[in-house]
């Protein structure tokens, strides 16, 4: 189950870098939020769930 997880985790994560980050949303801050770097945060929590670990 964990591994499965992980695996679409993986998957999402290939599917997301391969798609361009959105133009209207460049410089576009909620609400003190800044979505450049929510989309960076977001990546680096995905990739640090998958840091050493064989084949992800």
């Amino acid at each position: 189950m964990f591994e499965e997880r992980l695996d679409a985790l993986s998957q999402m994560m290939a599917e997301h870098m391969a798609m361009p980050f959105p133009p209207g949303f460049r410089g576009l801050d909620i609400e003190g939020q800044d979505m450049v770097l929510l989309d960076a945060d977001a990546y680096g929590y995905a990739s640090s769930a998958l840091k050493d670990i064989p084949g992800a």
